[in-house]
């Protein structure tokens, strides 16, 4: 029977994913932006395209397997001779009806035969087949449109310069510098150290209310500033930013909007991928579930008009009637 049951296998596409994306991004710090963003991505594309693709193979197998068990039952049904045709008992005509499951054989008085097998081309079906192909596409042009509007929306997400907040610290030192109110959440530790010289450097923020720079990292970079750390500001007023790193290596307290806006850029074209794959997956099950239908019923009903048709042109045999009818 087609789809094959080998068809399933597609279902494992999914794992498969996940799995090579927590072996990619597990224990790896030093991961590109556009590895963390495949490794994200990608299970998520994968997810409904496995069950897509096992919802149809299942759905077309019951389907068929429903429509052949049907006509097997039709065609011994229509073996059996019907009860009324034998006659009462103590008619003189009586004989003992068969047993269940019984079925004379041709040309026999009480034989009836099957209805004849009809096959339908696929070209006489409606709707035709090149519908089920269009349905099935819209689920790629879904996810390519997805990621199209993502890939532009991040092109419209230019990284920009921070407002720098203080003066910039090179090797050692120490600055102070006066955080408004509107500042107290909006900044953080910047530097031109890279990733692996995180461990040549210690800063720190001084100051009322107990400042502190918080453990969480971002990914931001723009022209050699690299953003380290978020600052926890709790008063406003003058601050001490004190760092001592290597000769060259520079520091400064700067603003984090521009990180903000980064960051909710990235994150609305990840959400449009989504739902527009998300979209593409539920119109392309619907339509080819609904056109799976259809044709189906188109089958049955055009096997039932051709099976009538040949039954009123079969010439009808002389029947065993019983005495007196």
């Amino acid at each position: 029977m087609r789809p094959s049951r080998h068809w399933y296998w597609a279902g494992a596409l999914f794992p498969v994913n996940l799995l090579v994306s927590i072996v990619l991004l597990s224990d790896n710090p030093d991961a590109s932006p556009g590895l963390i963003v495949g490794g994200i991505v990608t299970p998520i594309l994968s997810f409904p395209v496995s069950l897509f693709t096992c919802l149809i193979v299942f759905v077309i197998r019951s389907h068929r397997l429903t429509r052949q068990r049907a006509q097997r039952l039709h065609g011994t049904a229509a073996a059996v001779p019907h009860p009324g045709y034998w006659p009462a008992p103590h008619h003189p005509g009586y004989a003992p009806p068969p047993p269940p499951g019984y079925a004379p054989a041709p040309h026999h008085p009480g034989y009836a035969p099957p209805p004849p097998q009809v096959k339908i081309p696929n070209r006489d079906l409606r709707p035709q087949r090149r519908w089920l192909v269009v349905s099935a596409l819209v689920l790629p042009f879904g996810m390519i449109v997805g990621i199209a509007s993502m890939a532009g929306i991040w092109n419209s997400a230019t990284k920009e310069p921070p407002a720098f907040a203080s003066p910039v610290i090179e090797g050692s030192g120490s600055v102070t510098l006066w955080i408004n109110p509107e500042q107290m959440d909006s900044l953080a530790l910047y530097s031109t150290a890279t990733r692996d010289e995180e461990d040549q450097f210690h800063c720190s923020l001084s100051g009322g209310g107990g400042p502190r720079f918080t453990e969480r990292q971002t990914g931001y970079t723009y022209e050699g500033w690299r953003l380290i750390a978020p600052a926890s500001i709790d008063l406003h007023g003058p601050h001490t930013l004190s760092c001592d790193g290597p000769p060259g290596m520079e520091f400064v307290l700067a603003d984090t909007s521009v990180v903000t806006d980064y960051d909710d850029r990235m994150l609305l074209g990840v959400a449009t991928m989504m739902l527009s794959g998300f979209l593409g997956f539920v119109a392309s099950l619907v339509l080819l579930v609904t056109l799976g239908v259809r044709r189906g019923s188109h089958r049955d009903r055009l096997v039932r008009e051709h099976q009538n048709l040949i039954l009123r042109h079969r010439p009808l045999g002389r029947g065993h009637h019983p005495p007196g009818v």
